[in-house]
Order: C-alpha cells, then sequence, then structure tokens
C-alpha cells in the first residue's frame, strides 16, 4: 500500500514537472522573429550590459523572447552550444520576467563559461535592469 501512494506521489510531481516544462516551451510564438520587430528592439529598448551577455528590453504586453550572439564568436559547435545555454536560461526564467520584448545576447567570452556563471551573470543584469516582476 505505501509503495503504490510513493509511486502515485512521485507520478503526480513528475506530471506536474512535465507540464511546467511544456507550459514555459521556447516555441515559435515565444519568439521574436520578424527583422523590423528586432530592429525596433534595437532601436528604442532599454540595454542591460553585463560580463558575458547583455539583454535588450522593450515594454510589450506580451513575453516573447529572441536570442542571439555577437559577431565574431568561430566554431558551429561552440557557437551553438552558447545558444543554447542561453535559451534554456531564458526559458527557465521566462516566467519571473516582467512582459515585453526581449533579446538577448551572448558575448565571446562567454564561450568557456559554465552554465551557473552564465546563469548568475543573466541573473544580475535582470536584478540590475529591474526586469523581474517582483522588483
Amino acid at each position: 500500500m505505501e509503495d503504490s501512494l510513493l509511486v502515485c506521489k512521485e507520478f503526480e510531481i513528475f506530471k506536474i514537472e512535465y507540464w511546467m516544462e511544456n507550459r514555459y516551451s521556447f516555441g515559435k510564438n515565444r519568439r521574436i522573429t520578424e527583422k523590423e520587430e528586432i530592429r525596433r528592439v534595437l532601436l528604442k529598448g532599454f540595454f542591460y550590459p553585463g560580463n558575458y551577455l547583455q539583454i535588450h528590453y522593450l515594454p510589450e504586453a506580451e513575453k516573447r523572447f529572441s536570442i542571439r550572439l555577437l559577431q565574431g564568436i568561430k566554431g558551429g559547435y561552440k557557437r551553438n552550444k552558447l545558444r543554447r545555454l542561453l535559451r534554456e536560461i531564458t526559458r527557465i526564467a521566462a516566467p519571473l520576467l516582467k512582459d515585453g520584448l526581449y533579446i538577448v545576447e551572448g558575448k565571446k567570452m562567454a564561450l568557456n563559461i559554465s552554465y551557473n556563471k552564465l546563469k548568475e551573470d543573466f541573473n544580475k543584469v535582470c536584478l540590475e535592469g529591474n526586469l523581474w516582476q517582483n522588483s
């Protein structure tokens, strides 16, 4: 009886985690895809630099994101790895950020940085820019 309850609770936790993962996915409806929108955020939005990344933010009614890398990053493997890390950090933080359009740009220095340091820098930039919902 206890084993079945434990399995049931583990399954419930798994369902909640799976729901959260799918609920905050990084699908096309959550991305900025048009060049005009990207240009508008870069020109009219606020700019918050960090050590390994920089964020451009423009307040809007909906939350959407674009992950970009600054020029000069050679090697597809390294470039794609950095892009995946930035996408994952942004995906996890998305529910806690204010509504608006975000462009997260990775710098060349971020290539050899661990996930945790990159996440710390992301958190620091969001805190300095007052991008969290509660702040």
